[in-house]
């Protein structure tokens, strides 16, 4: 390839990852990525837990997962829907969830992340999962999407903003919030 010059007649240089032709007057230039809506979250969390700044008033935002629609329960919406062999894990993850909100839900922070995170799992019920399961989609395939569409994709959030997660969800808390909202009557398994 010919920039029009003889190649002996260039000079190469470089600094960090920039390759330039001849003289480089730049001035480096480092982008420092905003932190996300969670990593803030998360920093604020840990800096009242720390502290112990509790409050007692439960938001209206979580109060719209965490009251109950009516009250058929997880067991049998699962019994309703041929699932019952479902129905101790379920229990189990909804139950891990549970403890977590338990131990954070006096605090402002954590009542925003929970909020955050509930929601998105509740918008991807109802755009992904609901039409699977109207469309007649099998147990194994479900499942697999709650997997693929909900829990990893969750996770890679938290970890892609570099949160500082004081709370530690894994995916046995994404999965349990899930079963919670099951519970709590957001969710059906049989429509």
């Amino acid at each position: 390839m010919s920039l029009g010059r003889k190649q002996e007649n260039i000079q190469q240089s470089g600094i960090g990852n920039r390759v330039t032709l001849g003289n480089d007057n730049s001035s480096n230039l480092y982008i420092i990525p905003a932190k996300g809506k969670l990593a803030t979250l998360f920093e604020r969390l840990k800096d009242k837990f720390d502290n112990k700044e509790e409050i007692s008033k439960i938001s209206e935002d979580l109060k719209r997962y965490t009251d109950l629609q009516d009250v058929i329960g997880l067991e049998k919406k699962l019994e309703d829907a041929n699932m019952q062999h479902y129905v101790d894990d379920f229990l189990w993850y909804k139950q891990e969830f549970n403890k977590k909100l338990i131990l954070y839900q006096n605090y402002e922070p954590a009542q925003e992340i929970f909020s955050y995170i509930l929601a998105i799992v509740l918008e991807r019920y109802r755009n992904i999962i609901k039409p699977m399961i109207i469309n007649g989609a099998s147990e194994s395939e479900i499942l697999l999407t709650i997997s693929n569409a909900i829990v990893t994709p969750l996770l890679d959030l938290v970890q892609q903003e570099g949160c500082n997660d004081i709370m530690g969800l894994s995916a046995t808390e994404i999965n349990g919030m899930f079963h919670y909202l099951t519970g709590q009557c957001h969710i059906k398994w049989k429509l």
